[in-house]
């Protein structure tokens, strides 16, 4: 029956409804509808809830949400606080992420070459990045301890007085960017290992032929091959810090006096301590335009000294 249908289309000229082309087309969207409604329950409709919230006034415990226009963002604009936010998640950002993307690569140069218990050192390393932040900094916060930590008893062995470091607006900071550092030096490390164990051997050896020194190979030769995984690095890092939250909840709460809060924890406090769900949301729709123009910058910069080949 269906051969008889199909030689008297044939002969008719109608093409068949199930071509090839709409078979793909249906198999394709099959694929994507698992992904797709998982983005759209978790990605695109919280987004868009966002940016509708960002424009009213809602405290999270009442029903009305009344439509304010962009008095929310003029009011974080003018806010000494919000201000304060962005200035310390920026001195944040910067002073994690490269100090630490500098230690990484240099121990990963390190542990590169011959060195008795190589092994033993990367384990050690990479520890800290099993550890969760939540345990690693209630451990830096004993360590931290003015009267009976470990840091403590050190400066006093040497005649000197350790400062309560979390008690101090100028210091409180630096400290929580130790921790965040120690914490992703072992995993930036392991990277950087893996790429500098696959640049090519014979381009450091024709390097050597020219008579370039280890500086100069490495500078030369090395760096140049493993940007790729160096901008995979600063991308990740910079988002990463962005959205660091748990240090500052566990070992400061943002104080003393706001000197430690950063943005994402800044967010939660406006959301859920003062219930502003208005002003969190613009909170959270400027931060997505932060996050995106910096993704785009880097993107544009990367194009200069990124090798793929």
């Amino acid at each position: 029956m269906a051969a008889v249908q199909g030689r008297v289309a044939a002969r008719s000229g109608a093409r068949p409804f199930w071509t090839e082309r709409r078979r793909e087309s249906l198999a394709f969207l099959l694929f994507i509808l698992p992904n797709m409604t998982m983005l759209t329950i978790w990605t695109f409709y919280p987004f868009f809830s966002s940016l509708y919230l960002s424009v009213t006034n809602w405290n999270l415990l009442q029903p009305v949400k009344r439509f304010v226009g962009l008095s929310n963002y003029a009011s974080l604009m003018r806010s000494e606080i919000f201000w304060k936010v962005v200035s310390n998640t920026v001195v944040f950002t910067v002073g994690t992420v490269f100090i630490k993307l500098g230690l990484a690569l240099a121990l990963a140069v390190l542990l590169n070459q011959w060195l008795a218990g190589r092994a033993v050192w990367r384990a050690i390393i990479f520890s800290p990045h099993v550890t969760t932040s939540a345990a690693m900094a209630l451990v830096w916060l004993s360590m931290y301890d003015p009267n009976h930590g470990p840091l403590a008893a050190l400066f006093s062995f040497l005649g000197l007085s350790f400062p309560n470091v979390m008690a101090s607006t100028s210091l409180a900071l630096p400290a929580i960017m130790v921790v965040a550092i120690w914490q992703g030096l072992g995993y930036s490390t392991v990277i950087f290992l893996a790429a500098l164990q696959g640049v090519n051997r014979d381009l450091k050896d024709a390097a050597a032929v020219d008579g370039a020194n280890s500086w100069q190979a490495f500078w030369h030769v090395s760096f140049p091959a493993i940007s790729p995984v160096t901008y995979f690095l600063v991308v990740t890092s910079l988002i990463s810090a962005f959205q660091t939250f748990d240090l500052i909840q566990v070992m400061s709460k943002g104080g003393p006096v706001n000197s430690t809060s950063l943005y994402v924890f800044y967010l939660y406090e406006e959301a859920f301590s003062y219930y502003r769900m208005g002003h969190a949301s613009a909170v959270a729709v400027i931060f997505f335009t932060i996050i995106m123009a910096i993704t785009y910058l880097q993107t544009q910069i990367a194009q200069r000294w990124v090798h793929y080949s």
